[in-house]
């Protein structure tokens, strides 16, 4: 009894170190919660900060739109379009947003860019969609039991080719282990070429344990735009770095983005 009395402050000192966290967090006001998640972008200082009353208390998950013959929209610095001011990178359609705050027709997003750097900006509202426009695909067969899911690692260009090839690769930021299945979104954003049909094809997706090359599966990409494919891979795998290899008159020729996400792990 006597050790339990002279535990009993320390216990309690404890408690209120592990729930003043939770506490500042639920004090914190949209506008302190909306800019510290704005300070995550690698721009956040380069453009113009949403007014205080304009941060939403509920952050929305959006999709940017396909964009009249274009591969993506223009992301402006302030919440005005023909400000003048030098544009952010563009939004590629499809991409995933989070709107933290909204002012008059605009918003103000966080999205990723072809390069994976995380940026903000602000873009018509009119010019986001609840769903993701694009195609949805699937490859392999769907793995049974339960899974986590893993969201969002993070996803790197490789600094060399793919082996065989001379396109670029995905490197993840950690190696995901035990992983039955994953997300991949692809788009090729610049044709460099009038003979559009020279660069449309299918897609082989490869994946790799960083020692060892495996093909998983493959997607039909008859035309421009974004896709989702989800992937089922074969069995359990380590996954590392993620490929797609174009089967086409021109693989070397065209632009592309792609990213690897909602890797499910089963034990």
């Amino acid at each position: 009894m006597k050790l339990l009395k002279r535990l009993l402050p320390l216990l309690l000192m404890l408690c209120l170190l592990t729930a003043a966290p939770c506490a500042r967090a639920e004090t914190e006001t949209a506008a302190e919660r909306g800019l510290e998640k704005l300070k995550t972008a690698c721009n956040w200082d380069r453009i113009v900060l949403p007014k205080e009353e304009s941060y939403l208390e509920e952050w929305k998950t959006l999709y940017g739109r396909p964009a009249w013959y274009a591969p993506s929209l223009f992301v402006e610095t302030m919440p005005l379009t023909g400000s003048g001011l030098e544009p952010q990178p563009p939004l590629f359609e499809g991409t995933e947003v989070t709107v933290v705050a909204e002012e008059n027709d605009m918003s103000c997003i966080l999205y990723r860019h072809s390069n994976y750097k995380l940026y903000a900006g602000w873009i018509k509202s009119i010019r986001l969609l609840e769903a993701f426009p694009g195609e949805l695909l699937s490859v392999g067969d769907p793995a049974e039991g339960d899974f986590e899911l893993l969201h969002h690692i993070e996803n790197n260009w490789s600094v060399g080719w793919l082996p065989g090839t001379e396109q670029p690769y995905t490197v993840l930021g950690e190696t995901v282990k035990n992983c039955v299945g994953f997300t991949l979104e692809y788009q090729i954003i610049a044709d460099n070429t009038a003979n559009k049909w020279m660069i449309y094809g299918p897609r082989t997706i490869w994946v790799s344990d960083g020692e060892r090359w495996t093909a998983v599966g493959a997607f039909e990409y008859p035309q421009g735009g974004a896709v989702r494919v989800q992937v089922w891979l074969p069995e359990r795998m380590d996954i590392v770095e993620v490929a797609t290899v174009a089967h086409c008159q021109a693989p070397n020729l065209f632009d592309f983005r792609q990213l690897a996400e909602d890797f499910l792990i089963q034990a």
